[in-house]
């Protein structure tokens, strides 16, 4: 009954947006923003996006030390706002419920913020009703084809073949920013008692460390018996490997280790401590998740298991962080070959050797 509600309100409330005279639309930098402006960045999608997005906050805090800088997350990214903490004022958390989005709207309306800047790809439903519902002056966003949707619509050359990073930055051209890819390195810090957690649970490093991230949603799962076959073959003399999967993940885990000589790192319970674990590694494997850009914020090398995205692979991929990637056109990845991972795996190891 309540989410039949909620779908009615959602419909109610864009068709009345739609029945609002479009905006005008312009590509040239907005050129009468106050000093020290109040901007909102959207961006209540994924972990995975948030850490994408931080060198584009960055670029935007300097371009403005004393702005009021404040940024929307969903309920499933909220768990990543170490990544943005450094650069925003306040964090607004979507929640997808009807009291909830009308209780965030107004709390909105009333910061008068001079910008709102949309950081997804295409506007979603939730991005119209705040940049429709709270009085901004200017609204910023991605448009291969300007709709008129936002007043100042920023158009990426090639979408296609633009990486997730520099697209998200193209969206500071709309203040006169304009950066360079040298410039937008990611960027992810951890509390010091994470730090200190994760030392104590994985105790200190001796070999080069392997760590395998196995979880990222079924439909991106590896198999258990490919992550079996590709650690029976690595050489545990000079490498130890230590397996990281959320609670979903934990009993394909635990069969893993059962069959080999991973070790298990601990369940913990939010993603900052998950965090620290995962960069006390010295080289990654995982699906593409989350995992893929802390690795490109710590600069970690990185082996990177794809599936079903093959000819779009260049836009997801570790941003300025080495790494190789094994893909398949097919939808599971259960199809790529161990022996194609050991080779990738050994290539990074190789240069991690040549640089120690």
């Amino acid at each position: 009954m309540l989410k039949s509600l909620e779908l009615i309100f959602r419909r109610l409330v864009l068709q009345s947006l739609r029945k609002k005279n479009r905006l005008r639309l312009s590509q040239a930098p907005i050129a009468a923003l106050p000093d020290n402006p109040k901007i909102l960045l959207l961006r209540q999608d994924k972990i995975g996006d948030v850490i994408i997005t931080t060198s584009t906050l960055r670029l935007l805090r300097q371009h403005f030390p004393d702005a009021r800088i404040d940024i929307v997350l969903g309920v499933k990214n909220v768990a990543a706002s170490s990544a943005v903490l450094p650069y925003v004022n306040t964090i607004w958390v979507y929640t997808k419920k009807t009291l909830g989005t009308i209780r965030l709207l107004n709390a909105i309306r009333v910061q008068n913020y001079d910008v709102i800047v949309d950081c997804l790809d295409n506007p979603s439903t939730t991005s119209r009703l705040i940049i429709r519902l709270t009085n901004s002056k200017y609204s910023v966003g991605l448009e291969d084809t300007p709709s008129g949707f936002y007043t100042n619509s920023v158009a990426v050359p090639y979408k296609a073949l633009t990486h997730v990073v520099e697209r998200t930055a193209k969206l500071l051209t709309a203040f006169g920013i304009n950066p360079k890819p040298s410039e937008l390195d990611l960027e992810y810090t951890t509390p010091p008692l994470y730090q200190n957690t994760a030392e104590t649970s994985l105790g200190p490093k001796t070999k080069i460390r392997l760590g395998i991230n196995i979880s990222a949603g079924w439909e991106k799962y590896w198999g258990r018996e490919n992550f079996i076959n590709l650690v029976q073959q690595i050489n545990s003399e000079e490498i130890e490997i230590v397996g990281f999967a959320n609670e979903e993940f934990q009993h394909e885990l635990i069969a893993i280790a059962a069959a080999t000589k991973v070790v298990t790192a601990p369940l913990v319970s939010n993603f900052d401590e998950f965090a620290a674990m995962i960069s006390s590694s010295d080289v990654i494997l995982t699906p593409d998740t989350s995992v893929v850009h802390l690795a490109a914020a710590w600069k970690i090398p990185s082996v990177v298991l794809y599936a079903g995205i093959v000819e779009h692979l260049m836009l997801w991929t570790p941003y300025h962080s080495p790494h190789r990637v094994c893909t398949t056109y097919e939808k599971q990845l259960s199809v790529i070959h161990p022996e194609e991972v050991l080779e990738a795996l050994n290539e990074l190891i190789v240069e991690i050797k040549s640089k120690a």
